[in-house]
């Protein structure tokens, strides 16, 4: 994972790999049969480091910790952008597809975003409906603004920028019936 955040998804192989790691190339063709099995591997890592982010985040309540897990989001693009590649803009072959693979619980944050929608429709604080369709709406907004970030669309401090995601949040949270 170091050599994917340090070298970037471009020039990401085997042989940079190895010179990384201190071994020969062949020593992680033994491992990897070739560059997109690596890359697999490095999905799964990434979505690992993902989901520990987002399993960290504690809140009381389902819609703060909704909140908390956007802005997460945000600051994982910021913080570790080729990790963030691996588990949402790179094919790798471990990305999860919609619906069969969120239906199925194979995202484990998606399912924790599920199970706060469902919480808060639960207690009257959320307006009813299909809870995956809504998690996915809060991500495609996040998503949409950290790729919109990345495309160097933002002229904004850090600080600004994740405020502005932060405020996108609530704007979908509204739509979707949630009450403050």
């Amino acid at each position: 994972m170091d050599e994917l955040q340090g070298s970037g998804v471009e020039k990401f192989s085997l042989r940079a790999v190895g010179v990384a790691a201190g071994v020969t190339p062949m020593a992680v063709y033994r491992h990897y049969r070739d560059r997109e099995a690596l890359l697999a591997a490095a999905g799964e890592e990434a979505f690992s480091v993902w989901k520990a982010r987002a399993g960290a985040i504690k809140a009381a309540q389902p819609l703060d910790w909704l909140r908390r897990v956007g802005r997460a989001y945000a600051e994982f693009a910021l913080d570790e952008p080729a990790l963030f590649d691996a588990c949402f803009v790179l094919r790798t072959s471990v990305e999860r597809l919609y619906p069969a693979d969120f239906v199925a619980g194979k995202s484990p944050v998606v399912a924790l975003a599920v199970k706060r929608i469902e919480d808060a429709q639960a207690r009257g604080e959320m307006a009813p409906g299909d809870a995956l369709e809504a998690a996915m709406a809060l991500w495609g907004q996040i998503h949409g603004l950290v790729m919109l970030h990345r495309a160097g669309r933002f002229a904004m401090k850090r600080k600004d920028y994740l405020k502005l995601c932060a405020r996108s949040v609530d704007h979908v949270l509204a739509g979707l019936g949630a009450r403050r």
